[in-house]
């Protein structure tokens, strides 16, 4: 709702995007002001997503880091195929 919202804001002072872009929940958000998706189907996506999310969480993890692919490879060798790139 933020996010629709902010769009909202910048829009009702003159500022319209060229372009939009998401990443996860955002990507809902992204569609939306793009008006590929109305506030209320989107709704209903960011309900739905969080349904599945509480489903599935416990059950993985995502970590941001500032190495190549071959070297988290052989960092992560130690825990024999339970962590993954």
């Amino acid at each position: 709702a933020v996010m629709v919202s902010l769009a909202g804001v910048w829009r009702s002072v003159g500022v319209e995007p060229a372009a939009v872009i998401g990443h996860s929940q955002g990507e809902i958000a992204a569609a939306c002001v793009a008006g590929a998706l109305s506030i209320e189907d989107a709704a209903k996506v960011v309900a739905l997503r969080s349904k599945a999310i509480r489903a599935l969480s416990g059950r993985g993890g995502m970590v941001s880091v500032s190495l190549g692919a071959d070297e988290v490879g052989e960092r992560l060798s130690a825990w024999d195929g339970r962590l993954s790139v």
